[in-house]
């Protein structure tokens, strides 16, 4: 298992896979697809050659203090896409939104909203996350990997 856990880790560990796989990641996790994330970033990471951890951990992005606001700019971006308005944010408003539809096609219009949303929302957030992990490991200089006899295990 150390060993293992050693080689994901250091696996596709250059500055530019790192920053996308981050960048990856957080667009995965912006998604409102809550229950396939982790399939998603592993699909994504072996398409895509990227490190598995790093794209998990960048999935991460939507941990439960942070989901509430990502989803709120997600689901009013993607209404302002759609729609060219943003979502009321009164009872009068959300009366309103109600009146004539239900609540199942208005959960639905939201959902495609949050879709829609995340798309932009994720990328953007992704790209400064990813930037930032790039320059982390430019400067660290992540991409020179162990070499196979330093692996733990290899002694």
């Amino acid at each position: 298992m150390q060993k293992l856990f050693w080689l994901l880790l250091r696996e596709h560990t250059e500055p530019t896979k790192l920053g996308f796989a981050v960048f990856v990641g957080v667009l995965i996790g912006s998604s409102p697809f809550y229950l396939l994330h982790t399939a998603l970033v592993l699909l994504a990471a072996f398409a895509l050659r990227l490190n598995k951890l790093a794209v998990w951990i960048a999935s991460n992005v939507s941990f439960p203090l942070v989901a509430p606001f990502l989803v709120f700019v997600s689901v009013q971006v993607g209404h302002m896409i759609l729609h060219g308005e943003w979502l009321p944010l009164t009872l009068e408003g959300a009366r309103e939104m109600t009146t004539g539809r239900g609540f199942l096609r208005l959960g639905i219009d939201l959902w495609v909203a949050w879709f829609v949303g995340s798309l932009p929302v994720g990328s953007g957030l992704g790209a400064i996350l990813g930037f930032i992990t790039f320059g982390v490991a430019r400067a660290r200089g992540a991409h020179k990997g162990a070499p196979a006899a330093s692996l733990p295990g290899n002694e």
